[in-house]
């Protein structure tokens, strides 16, 4: 199995990873602000359908190095995503904001166990608009996905930004190759 993320249609992509911790554990890091901040972003989680995710991106935390200049605007930002569907520690879906501010797309996650000791993420992210957004999509989740690794069984030791820039001209690669021209959306 790979870590790259595969685009599964016109805007949708998906990621499946597995983490050295329970499933429980896992959970955690998604729904708890002072966990996922440790590899995503701050911010609360409400317990319910049609509750909110307030999502406080602060990738200084993530990073010692500054953002990329296309991405110095949102360094810190905080988004609001409306929850879909919660089921702990199973599933959560949720809306998730367009770089645009006028749409959005939508993001399942699903966590099974392995062994008690291990967790599949299964993450499918759909209605992405654009090629440049669906590459720093697939890139996020992916530089996100590797800190979350870290944390769970330690300490993050990766610079996001530094590792970000690295996965966008991995997957931009991959895009011009034609690796994903079967079921694009470029």
């Amino acid at each position: 199995m790979t870590d790259y993320g595969r685009q599964t249609g016109p805007g949708s992509l998906e990621f499946t990873r597995t983490f050295a911790a329970p499933i429980e554990r896992v959970w955690q890091f998604l729904v708890e602000p002072e966990k996922r901040q440790l590899w995503f972003c701050g911010g609360s989680t409400d317990d319910h359908v049609g509750g909110k995710i307030v999502m406080d991106f602060d990738h200084r935390r993530l990073s010692e190095s500054a953002p990329p200049e296309k991405y110095a605007s949102e360094e810190t930002a905080t988004h609001h995503a409306e929850i879909l569907e919660y089921d702990p520690p199973k599933r959560l879906a949720f809306t998730w904001f367009e770089s645009t501010g006028t749409t959005s797309s939508k993001v399942e996650i699903s966590l099974n166990p392995i062994d008690g000791a291990s967790t599949e993420l299964h993450l499918v992210h759909t209605g992405v608009v654009g090629r440049e957004m669906l590459i720093g999509v697939f890139a996020g989740w992916h530089g996100h996905f590797d800190l979350l690794g870290e944390v769970l069984v330690g300490q993050r030791t990766s610079d996001f930004w530094v590792r970000d820039q690295q996965l966008e001209a991995e997957y931009e690669q991959k895009s011009n190759a034609g690796e994903y021209s079967r079921r694009r959306a470029f």
